[in-house]
């Protein structure tokens, strides 16, 4: 690089940090969480974290994002990298983007006390014991998630029939 465009160029860097300071992205505090296989993670800011978590995967609705079991962060993503998608983005590393898995994370929750962030899980093949999708709750009774290469990411009611009939359990992961 020549001498003059770096000494430009340092310069500007130099006054922008002056003036400006530096900017972080608005993203919640959590530096990196590690969920826990069978206990929730207690952290100070789990509602700033939670509404990112929210708010991101919204910003991802029409279209935006894909259904796609080859995994591409905040473009394709099935269900379960969507979620690890979305957490991980926001300091809370989910260890797996697979379902069977990601169902042991965070403690056992009752449909009944369901908050903003738990992971609802679903078994649609009811022959088998197995998770077949994952979903974020929102609140109101509804979920949001990755739902297929129709809809990709949408939201969907708990008292839909698909979510009554399939609903397998919640965790709660932070606290």
């Amino acid at each position: 690089m020549n001498k003059g465009i770096k000494l430009l160029s340092t310069g500007v860097l130099a006054a922008t940090l002056l003036v400006g300071g530096i900017t972080a992205p608005k993203e919640a505090e959590a530096a990196s969480i590690s969920a826990k296989f069978g206990s929730v993670v207690h952290v100070s800011n789990q509602d700033q974290i939670i509404d990112n978590v929210i708010r991101t995967g919204k910003s991802l609705m029409g279209g935006k994002a894909q259904y796609d079991h080859q995994y591409v962060p905040g473009r394709r993503m099935d269900c379960s990298g969507f979620t690890y998608y979305l957490y991980g983005k926001f300091g809370v590393d989910l260890h797996t983007k697979d379902d069977d898995r990601q169902v042991n994370l965070g403690k056992s929750v009752p449909k009944s006390q369901l908050r903003k962030g738990d992971l609802v899980f679903y078994n649609s093949n009811k022959g088998r014991k197995d998770v077949t999708h994952v979903a974020i709750y929102i609140g109101n009774g509804q979920v949001l998630h990755m739902s297929n290469t129709a809809s990709d990411v949408t939201i969907s009611s708990l008292n839909s029939s698909w979510h009554k009939k399939n609903y397998l359990t919640a965790r709660r992961v932070i606290d």
